[in-house]
């Protein structure tokens, strides 16, 4: 039988990089059986949100836009970093904003999950936006060319090639079947 896993203690950390993109520290850690790991990598990014929203009309808004880590144009959900001291509700709306023009009606916390607990420090906040309308014009950031399109949320199943976009409709799906919509 194997003993049961203990914390790691981190003996010490540099900081390799720290800047608006990446914020990268390399450990000295000892596991619980005595044994060093060194270095071990964590990245420290802000929590993210990702939206899954849904029109007035019953319509899913999907952005198709570049993804860097892929090298394609890939179908996705609405998402973004949080700012400090920012809820993350609120970035949550400023997001769909932001990206869509659009504000929901209604904004629907499904939980969160860790990003990638082996090396990033951050969680995924999900939310579904419902009844959402179009309220502005895109305000994009520097970098972003996203196109916005609506489909029926049912031609949304298989869609996504993006973890945590994927849970997130899967979660939206079973929230909206719960509550017999």
């Amino acid at each position: 039988m194997t003993a049961a896993p203990e914390p790691w203690t981190i003996v010490s950390s540099e900081r390799l990089i720290d800047d608006r993109w990446i914020h990268l520290r390399a450990d000295t850690c000892v596991d619980g059986a005595g044994r060093t790991i060194a270095p071990y990598y964590v990245q420290e990014p802000p929590d993210w949100v990702s939206v899954f929203a849904i029109d007035e009309d019953g319509s899913a808004v999907v952005l198709n836009e570049y993804r860097p880590g892929a090298r394609a144009v890939l179908p996705g959900v609405v998402g973004g970093g949080v700012e400090p001291g920012e809820e993350p509700a609120a970035c949550a709306a400023r997001e769909l904003r932001e990206e869509t023009g659009r504000e929901a009606g209604e904004l629907v916390d499904l939980g969160r999950t860790w990003a990638n607990w082996g090396q990033l420090e951050n969680r995924v906040h999900y939310f579904l936006a419902l009844d959402c309308r179009v309220i502005a014009d895109q305000q994009l950031d520097s970098g972003e060319l996203i196109e916005v399109v609506t489909m029926p949320v049912a031609d949304t199943d298989g869609l996504f090639q993006q973890a945590y976009h994927q849970l997130n409709q899967l979660k939206a799906r079973e929230w909206l079947a719960a509550r017999g919509r």
